[in-house]
């Protein structure tokens, strides 16, 4: 009788240990499965990190603000819609993985140099400013221009060309051509290829209507995202 209690207490006691032995070793592999997970997780994430540090680097400069509130037509100021324009291109090339650095993302007075020195500071590789035209003397006059410097040795004008015809050719505006002008700080003084993009006359009425509203603003955008594109992958 006692051989046969001794007996069941060791089967009993070794069925135990086995329940628990496979129990605890199936809880290792799922803690083994979670480590596997999180580390490729981690490689994943350090990979994407990677990919985002090597994406070009592009500074938007919001022409104007502040103080200086550029153009003025019918109570709307020229540096409100180029810090509105501006934000709206700094989403979508965010979108599409650029990394993007603003000279103003508010309405902050800066000066000329103050704009070249933050993209050359934060070694960009690609410059935009952007601005509204204004001429007064004749409100029928319309369309888009993007100017550049010549004197550099960053291939400005092609740049300056392909944001141009992109331009004209997403939003149907009047082409004024591209314009070589030494004169411009924030062309000048910058060390990558940089242009300064004229997007309308808000002396014109219809192009006051146009550049103004959400729908014309994203053919500009599509436009300069389309010219930048171009230019990087020439």
């Amino acid at each position: 009788m006692k051989r046969k209690l001794k007996r069941k207490f060791y089967f009993s006691f070794f069925i135990i240990s086995m329940t628990l032995l496979l129990s605890g070793f199936k809880v290792y592999q799922q803690q083994l499965q979670i480590v596997k997970n999180n580390s490729i997780a981690f490689e994943s994430q350090k990979e994407k990190s990677v990919d985002i540090l090597e994406q070009p680097l592009i500074v938007i400069d919001p022409g104007h603000g502040g103080i200086d509130s550029g153009s003025e037509n019918e109570g709307i100021l020229e540096k409100d819609i180029n810090l509105e324009i501006s934000l709206k291109l700094k989403q979508a090339l965010l979108d599409k993985g650029y990394r993007v650095l603003m000279t103003r993302s508010d309405d902050t007075a800066l000066e000329l140099r103050e704009r070249s020195d933050f993209a050359n500071e934060a070694e960009a590789d690609l410059f935009i400013s952007l601005h509204q035209n204004c001429y007064s003397q004749d409100t029928s006059v319309s369309g888009i221009e993007v100017y550049y410097n010549d004197d550099k040795t960053t291939n400005d004008e092609r740049f300056a060309q392909l944001i141009q015809q992109a331009l004209v050719d997403s939003t149907g505006a009047r082409d004024r051509g591209i314009r070589e002008q030494d004169s411009l700080v924030v062309t000048r003084e910058t060390t990558m290829p940089a242009v300064l993009v004229e997007t309308a006359f808000i002396s014109n009425p219809q192009e006051l209507s146009l550049i103004t509203s959400s729908s014309y603003q994203n053919e500009v955008i599509d436009g300069i995202i389309s010219g930048i594109e171009q230019f990087l992958n020439q």
